[in-house]
């Protein structure tokens, strides 16, 4: 696949250029929809402006600043041959908001559409905060236009990062931080991606199929090892006394059961909104991976992009799946190529043995 291969610039905070690199062994960088991505740049470390690339500066990989990220790690090896290369890691910028846990001395609770609640809780815990040393300057919200379905939300010494992508996951809608030079300021805004299925007419629809020449190394996730359908909401109270709440709907040897701890639900009403929402979490993982080539048929970042909602087809398998691109990949090599994936992110082990030991928490 012909890429054109992207000059990193290197930034400090305050928006200051560093030095501009082209002449780089690898790098990697992947975008996702409902949470951060990250990068990996390799390079000798013979090169110009390679000592610029230290700790929590910026890489920018595009001219808008939605490709950006903090350098958090450097390694230094050198091979076989006795040539010294750099490897450096890091985030893209929503990486920031790992840095922030929700801290509020009563649950800090909202309701709204999406986009105003995850913006709420972006303005309290990083742009706003009451304690000024929370505070990040440089880092302010796009304009809110009330985007996402409507849902109330609650969280209390939470890490920021994840109660935000809660929040795109139960609403589905997507968001990033990207760098604005006019304001020089880090911009958190929401994405809700484009239907570009084969069944809508509004747009040319994307269809990645060997039929279009355009998509290899596939793989397909079809996987119910995780899937609830009826969850029990155990709210306030203790032992006899504490409300409980049923959600969902499933019978036979076709109902799943689990039980939700939901003690912070103020109310019934409260309750069975949270419990919704942890049921959720506890879905089928449908899930697509594949390579995209480049045959011109549809263009990257034009016809296609993060967050739109593509047809995927594989006859052999008897595959058509529409889904949502929640994953992208751009790999700057040799042989350049761009990943995605679509649909659901499979839960590693540290997250489903996370889940469970929330289901079970209980206030008595």
């Amino acid at each position: 696949m012909e890429i054109k291969i992207p000059s990193v610039r290197i930034l400090d905070r305050d928006f200051n250029l560093l030095g501009e690199i082209d002449d780089y062994e690898s790098l990697q960088l992947t975008r996702r929809f409902y949470r951060s991505g990250e990068f990996e740049l390799h390079i000798a470390l013979h090169k110009q402006h390679v000592d610029k690339l230290q700790k929590e500066n910026i890489i920018v990989i595009d001219n808008k600043g939605h490709k950006s990220g903090i350098i958090q790690y450097r390694q230094i090896g050198q091979d076989d041959k006795g040539i010294e290369t750099l490897i450096i890691k890091g985030p893209t910028l929503g990486g920031a908001l790992d840095r922030r846990v929700t801290v509020t001395d009563n649950f800090d609770r909202v309701r709204g559409p999406a986009e105003t609640v995850m913006k709420h809780y972006v303005n309290n815990h990083l742009i706003n905060s009451s304690v000024v040393a929370r505070r990040v300057p440089f880092f302010a919200n796009a304009t809110n236009q009330g985007r996402g379905k409507e849902t109330p939300w609650q969280t209390r010494f939470e890490p920021l990062n994840v109660v935000i992508q809660e929040i795109a996951e139960w609403c589905d809608i997507g968001w990033y931080v990207s760098l604005d030079y006019t304001s020089h300021k880090w911009v958190f805004e929401v994405l809700e991606g484009r239907n570009l299925t084969a069944g809508q007419s509004d747009r040319p629809p994307v269809i990645f199929s060997h039929d279009f020449d355009n998509i290899e190394s596939q793989s397909f996730v079809d996987s119910d090892q995780q899937y609830k359908n009826i969850g029990y909401a155990g709210g306030q109270g203790e032992y006899e006394d504490r409300l409980i709440q049923m959600v969902g709907s499933g019978s036979g040897l076709d109902r799943r059961e689990v039980f939700l701890d939901c003690s912070s639900a103020e109310d019934a009403a409260e309750l069975v909104e949270m419990g919704n929402q942890k049921l959720s979490e506890q879905k089928r993982i449908i899930t697509f991976d594949g390579r995209i080539l480049d045959t011109r048929s549809f263009v990257f970042e034009k016809d296609w992009d993060l967050g739109d909602i593509v047809t995927v087809q594989n006859k052999n398998w008897g595959l058509t799946l529409d889904s949502r691109i929640t994953e992208v990949k751009e790999i700057f090599e040799p042989e350049s190529k761009i990943e995605v994936s679509l649909g659901d992110e499979i839960p590693t082990i540290t997250q489903f043995v996370k889940q469970l030991k929330n289901n079970v928490k209980r206030s008595g």
